[in-house]
Order: structure tokens, then sequence, then C-alpha cells
């Protein structure tokens, strides 16, 4: 049984052998390529001709294939099996990198993407980053998207400058072509139908107004058309203010995944603190570690659509609470030395009357 490197070497030592003869001459690489959260996977690259632009197949979850017992010459041919598929979108993307320094043509390709900037630090180091609440988003050029996933190109600092536009400017940018790719809010319940029994996919809710009496158990997923990189969305103001709008109420989000996120209408049944260790266990244990979003679920007001972390509004709203009370004594407090200081009064007034005029001008001078 081969280690991890010993793996990877022989891929690339023998996947020429399973390559048409115009990769016979490829210079072919082993990479550490950089994701989401801190996390690496080595992909490799394998270049037909003179491609500028080679995609990069990832290897890592076919190693763990490989310890699963799969034969190892298997393992090599599905990555040539790969590499052959993506021949077409790497054709496409040859044909527009002349095309990247060119901002006007570029800006319809732009996309939005989230991440926790806390597990992101080193990452968005070089990117062009804005601050949202607990996200951070940063932008790409999806230069093409198929089943396989997404290529694309981060928009650096560097590449910024070259445009000689804003980050203000990219961002609107991207936000408009985040909309033109279609968001769509699905019942969870219709997509698990959808996934066991087929049928048709779950309709989209956005643009509708739901009894939330008659939905069991309701809860929804937000994301684009293509379900990839989705999570974006929930940046979007108007999106925003339609969820509010479609369920009726206040709501949570929780950060499922880059890909989506959750809606739970606020109807008094969840407790903060108990969704937010349920988001933490499921992206412990059920969302691949470079797909993560984030931990901290959102609150979002259905009117406003301003949305904030959960657990710090409580603390907000438990701390304004407090003051309230806190100023609802004082006039109570301030009432009774006010009552008290009047008897005392009172009994002076008494006590002065039953003394003679002279006496009480003397005990006057004394008070």
């Amino acid at each position: 049984m081969m280690n991890r490197k010993e793996f990877y070497e022989y891929i690339k030592d023998n996947v020429k052998s399973y390559l048409p003869k115009t990769y016979e001459n490829a210079e072919i690489k082993l990479q550490e390529i950089a994701k989401n959260n801190g996390v690496k996977l080595t992909g490799i690259t394998i270049p037909e001709g003179f491609q500028k632009a080679v995609p990069s197949i990832y290897l890592d979850s076919m190693y763990q294939d490989y310890l699963n017992g799969k034969p190892l010459d298997s393992c090599v041919g599905d990555v040539a099996d790969m590499r052959i598929e993506l021949q077409d979108m790497a054709a496409y993307v040859n044909l527009g990198l002349p095309d990247i320094r060119n901002y006007g043509e570029m800006k319809d390709k732009l996309q939005v993407r989230i991440c926790d900037p806390e597990w992101n630090e080193d990452r968005l180091a070089d990117k062009v980053v804005t601050e949202h609440g607990d996200f951070a988003a940063y932008y790409t050029i999806n230069l093409e998207e198929d089943r396989h996933g997404t290529s694309s190109i981060p928009v650096t600092v560097d590449l910024m400058k070259s445009w000689g536009v804003t980050v203000e400017q990219i961002h609107a940018d991207a936000m408009t072509a985040d909309r033109k790719r279609g968001a769509v809010l699905m019942d969870m319940n219709e997509i698990v139908n959808s996934m066991i029994f087929g049928g048709e996919a779950p309709e989209n809710l956005l643009n509708g107004k739901l009894d939330m009496e008659m939905i069991e158990n309701p809860m929804f997923c937000l994301t684009n058309h293509s379900k990839m990189n989705g999570a974006s969305l929930l940046l979007q103001d108007d999106i925003r203010k339609q969820i509010g709008e479609c369920l009726g109420c206040d709501y949570f989000v929780l950060p499922s995944s880059i890909h989506e996120v959750l809606i739970l209408p606020d109807n008094g049944f969840f407790e903060v603190p108990a969704l937010n260790e349920m988001v933490k266990e499921v992206n412990e244990t059920q969302v691949e570690p470079q797909e993560r979003l984030s931990d901290k679920v959102q609150f979002c007001d259905g009117k406003s659509a301003v949305m904030e972390n959960a657990a710090r509004r409580e603390a907000r709203l438990e701390k304004a609470k407090e003051a309230e009370k806190a100023v609802a004594k004082v006039p109570e407090k301030g009432g009774i030395h006010g009552k008290l200081e009047k008897a005392k009064n009172e009994m002076k007034a008494k006590e002065t009357s039953k003394i003679p005029k002279d006496k009480s001008r003397d005990l006057a001078t004394v008070l």
C-alpha cells in the first residue's frame, strides 16, 4: 500500500500511458492548492500542446478511493478520463485568457463568494475583499461552469489595479452578475422528496407568499440555479427582503455551506445556542472542510432585511432589557424617598404648629 506522496507520484509518472498522443510531451506537475478554511489539496496539471491555462485535477479523494480498495491503475485511468473530459473547458479558458485584463469584458463573469474571515486570513491576504458582518466577500471571474465544477480565477489586488477600478465597483458589478444567475428559495421537504422519489425540481418560492401555519417543519434553502457558490446571495438586500415577505416573519440564517444557506422562520421554537451548536456539529461531520461557510447563525429582520449575528443580537436585547429594568427602578426608589420626605416634613409642620411663634422661629433656625 502506497503512502499519499507515493500515490501522487505514481499518478504523475504513469498517466501519459492512458492519454492520447497529443499529451506525450506534456510537462505534468503536482501542486498544492490553497482552498477555503486553510484546506490544502493536491492537484495535477496535464497540459495539451501549448495551453496556457490548464485545469487542475484534485487527487485527494482519489487517494481515499485507493485506500478503500480501488486498484491503483484504475485510479490512473480515472485521472486520464477526467483530463480528456475537461479539455473543452480548458480550450475555452485559453481562448478567454487574453481578455482577462479587459474589465469591460470580465465584469459580467464576476461572482461574489463569501467565507468566514477568521478561518481564511492567509487566503484572503492578496485578494480584493469587502467585509459584511461575520462574512468576508471575495471575488472570482467564472470562466466556465459545468457538472465537473467551475473554472474560475480569483480577483487579486494586482488584477484590480490593472483594471483601474475600485473595490466598490467590483463589488457592485459582481452583485449584479450574481442576480442575473438567479436566486432560488426552495422548501427543504420538497428537496428531500425530489432526491428520494425523483420528479420535478422544487418550486422557487421567492416571488410568492407562504402560509406558514400550513407547513410542517418549515425549513428553506437559498442558493443559485447552478447550486454552486450560491451562499453569497445572502448579501443581496432585496433577496433578504423577498425572503421576509415570502415567510411573513423574521428568520434565522444557518450558514450550511459555501453553496447554500438554510432559512428557518423565527416562530419561537428555536433557541440560538442550540442552532449554533447544530450548525457547528453539521459542519464538523457532514460538510467537506473546504466547503464550510461559518459556524455563526444569523438573524434577519423580515421587514427591514437587516441581518446580524444571532447570538450578539440576543446579548444586545438582553442588555437593553436589563437597562430598562434598572431605569424602571429609579423612579420607584425616588418615589419612596419622596413620600418619606413628605411625611417627615408634615410631622415637622405639626410639631412646629404647637410651638409659640417666637420659639417656632428659633426652631426653624435650628432646622
